[in-house]
């Protein structure tokens, strides 16, 4: 395994947007062990060692997409199925802004058919995104599992169910 070509520096956007279980932390609040950094890093749980946002998975995407300038952090569901923008309840629209929202847009345009969806999420407020705009799919469970249909008509509609237990 090659070393990684970026580092988090100083961005700890991750530590605010999502929850954390082993550390009874909600998604939305910032973690009581950040402190212009992680002040148990050694120790900090299985979720936080293994989590990477996709800017810094991607070698290629820019810097000036790096979380905390944009107030969006790109993520992934485990399967692949969707581009999560997330962001801070405080700026939940942060996501609609140059060219976070221009990247997004391709994304759903590029992807559109396939099964795969981009969304944009602030607490558990969610949006999903379409090569024509944007559809609100108002507050979600956590886990809840989402997908887009189409319609003959060309009617796009947002189902969701609650997770799989």
């Amino acid at each position: 395994m090659s070393a990684r070509a970026k580092s988090c520096g100083p961005c700890t956007f991750c530590c605010k947007v999502l929850a954390v279980e082993e550390l009874a932390k909600p998604a939305g609040t910032l973690c009581g062990h950040c402190a212009a950094g992680c002040t148990i890093y050694e120790t900090r749980p299985l979720a936080c060692r293994s989590f990477e946002c996709v800017w810094l998975m991607d070698p290629e995407m820019p810097h000036r997409f790096r979380p905390d300038l944009t107030r969006v952090m790109l993520d992934q569901d485990h399967d692949g199925a969707r581009l999560i923008a997330r962001c801070d309840t405080a700026n939940p629209m942060a996501w609609r802004r140059g060219p976070m929202f221009a990247a997004l847009k391709a994304y759903a345009t590029e992807h559109w058919g396939t099964g795969r969806i981009a969304m944009a999420v602030a607490g558990r407020r969610a949006w999903v995104i379409t090569p024509t705009g944007e559809i609100d799919a108002g507050e979600l469970e956590p886990g809840a599992v989402v997908s887009v249909v189409e319609g003959p008509d060309g009617k796009v509609e947002v189902v969701t169910r609650p997770a799989q237990a």
